[in-house]
């Protein structure tokens, strides 16, 4: 054994040993089995324990897994943890690409065929390119690392990633196991060699029964699971409850699955038959459903509770199909403020109730399906014959009625979008004028600049007051000020065009932003209007008022490039309009 493979397995000791001690000092349960991760990148070779969420694998620099052979692609495959509560077990899948669906190059291969996505298996061979490759182990947590050595690791440092066979890896997990039932089934020598090549290693590791029968009724296989919960399944052999009528013909097509359900000593079980000719075999696997059989009753019998529970929520209740989004549940809530009848609600693609951001939607339920993680959105639901309704939304996978669906809870924010949209009015508008405020007439300015200096377009900038507003509130009072100010505001928002921009600056002062000034001449044909606007008496409470206003004006580019000097070199201008004797206008020279 050379140097570098003499490292590697003494680097492979020292995680797992520090990973047993980790467990038994932290007194944690993580299950029955480690996953482990052999990876080879070109010369480097190393171990990967896995215990995360996700690992994501590629050329990326910030991956879970990095390859730095250019033939593996950024993000080229994904692995994910998924957690079968029912069971007690953990599962590990790895998807082509990102999770957020970008396909790796060179495809996901493993065990020299291709896949979109797959659960890993105990010898699982994942290829990424000629050089970089990895295997996927499962051992059990309590094996001697000895025994371990014996599994995954080889006198020929390149033998566990090389592209083979798995029977190998079926003989090393086997080597270190009773093989029960060995003496009774009585294989013969030349058929050992077919019956490893047919076993997946994991069957030994599960804890669940895994039985094989063949086509003449004989027992030729069966795990310790079996063993210990059926210890006289050899001896009853096709009389045992386990195997009894598996030999009916109506069930022997090739392929074909059958599901029964099995009661045995006062326990409930589900067992899956396969009946598959090719390998001359029948094949059980058997799940103890007892206490999921109890909890149904049960369940049964709290289920008017429930809906009693659900109907009287305050909340709408939808829940549709993963694969094709159908509704297929609605609460009394739901079908009150969406004014729908549950038969019209039923059956009806969730999409066609989205009145908003329907992408965005789509994209939420494509990532929860993936990470099993719930989402909030705002968004607007289609309410029947009336306006669309502003709703906060939450959406859930979860299992109902042995079926993945989203579950999704949502509630009228149609009162706090208003008090939303009224705040929001306030702090961007005068209350006197309705006018913007200065802070949001900067704000639409900066925008209106930076597209000026896109397009090299030409902006006016105006300010503007009232001729002797000082002497008009005197002589008749705050009340009348306040409505010439507002009539004032009214005929300057009809002499502008609908692309510009007024607001009220403070006062008796206003600014008017004109982007998109093609010439001096157009500016004048405005400034003239807003002139002769505003000589007409105003009608103020029966009170009539005369009154005109004084203009100054800077042109973007030619007088500044930014807020600030425009504005002070508008309000020049407008103070040069006054000394000039006021009802005027002066462009900034």
């Amino acid at each position: 054994m050379n140097s570098q493979s003499e490292n590697f397995s003494s680097n492979l000791r020292e995680t797992l040993l520090d990973h047993q001690k980790k467990l038994r000092d932290e007194n944690r349960e993580e299950g029955q089995y480690l996953y482990l991760l052999i990876v080879e990148d070109d010369t480097e070779k190393r171990l990967i324990y896995l215990t995360d969420e996700m690992y994501e694998m590629g050329r990326r620099h910030d991956a879970e897994v990095i390859f730095h052979d250019q033939a593996v692609s950024r993000d080229h495959a994904t692995i994910i943890k998924e957690y079968n509560p029912e069971e007690n077990l953990f599962f590990y899948k790895i998807l082509d690409g990102s999770v957020s669906g970008k396909k790796s190059t060179n495809g996901l291969i493993i065990n020299n065929k291709t896949y979109k996505s797959k659960y890993l298996e105990h010898g699982d061979l994942i290829q990424f390119s000629k050089k970089a490759k990895a295997r996927f182990f499962v051992i059990d947590k309590d094996s001697e690392i000895k025994d371990i050595f014996n599994i995954i690791n080889s006198d020929n440092e390149r033998e566990i990633l090389i592209d083979r066979d798995l029977e190998s890896y079926a003989k090393k997990t086997l080597d270190r196991y009773t093989f029960y039932g060995r003496n009774d089934v009585n294989l013969e020598n030349e058929n050992i060699t077919e019956y490893i090549s047919k076993l997946s290693s994991f069957a030994e590791l599960s804890p669940y029964p895994i039985i094989e029968i063949n086509l003449q009724g004989k027992l030729t296989y069966y795990n310790q699971a079996a063993s210990l919960l059926f210890p006289k399944l050899a001896d009853e052999s096709m009389s045992h409850p386990v195997l009894s009528n598996l030999l009916k013909a109506d069930h022997k097509i090739h392929g074909n699955l059958f599901v029964r359900e099995l009661h045995f000593k006062n326990k409930i079980f589900e067992q899956y038959i396969h009946y598959l000719p090719d390998l001359k075999l029948i094949r059980s696997y058997i799940f103890d459903f007892t206490e999921r059989k109890q909890m149904e009753a049960k369940l049964k019998d709290s289920e008017a509770k429930y809906r009693a529970v659900i109907e009287q929520m305050s909340e709408g209740i939808i829940l549709f199909t993963a694969d094709d989004f159908l509704i297929i549940e609605v609460n009394a809530y739901a079908n009150n403020i969406l004014r729908y009848s549950l038969q019209e609600l039923i059956h009806k693609n969730i999409e066609d109730l989205i009145d908003t951001k329907h992408e965005e939607f789509k994209k939420n339920l494509e990532n929860l399906k993936l990470t099993k993680i719930s989402f909030h959105q705002e968004l607007k639901l289609k309410v029947k014959n009336d306006e669309s309704l502003e709703i906060e939304l939450s959406v859930s996978l979860i299992n109902y009625q042995n079926k993945l669906v989203y579950c999704s809870v949502f509630r009228d924010i149609s009162e706090r979008k208003q008090l939303e949209n009224k705040l929001k009015y306030i702090a961007y508008h005068d209350s006197l004028t309705g006018l913007y405020k200065r802070n949001f007439f900067i704000h639409c300015f900066q925008k209106h600049l930076a597209r000026a200096k896109r397009h090299q377009t030409v902006i006016a900038l105006m300010f503007l007051d009232v001729d002797y507003f000082k002497q008009i509130n005197d002589n008749y009072g705050h009340d009348i000020g306040d409505l010439l100010l507002q009539q004032f505001a009214q005929r300057l928002q009809h002499s502008l065009r609908e692309t510009d921009s007024l607001a009220r600056w403070g006062g008796d002062e206003f600014v008017a932003l004109l982007p998109d000034i093609s010439s001096q001449d157009d500016l004048i044909i405005i400034l003239d209007r807003i002139i002769s606007t505003i000589r007409s008496p105003f009608l103020c409470n029966n009170v009539t008022v005369r009154s005109s206003t004084s203009i100054g004006v800077a042109i973007y580019p030619k007088h500044g490039e930014d807020i600030d000097s425009l504005l002070k070199k508008a309000d020049e201008a407008l103070y040069k309009t006054k000394e000039s004797g006021r009802n005027g206008y002066t462009i900034y020279l």
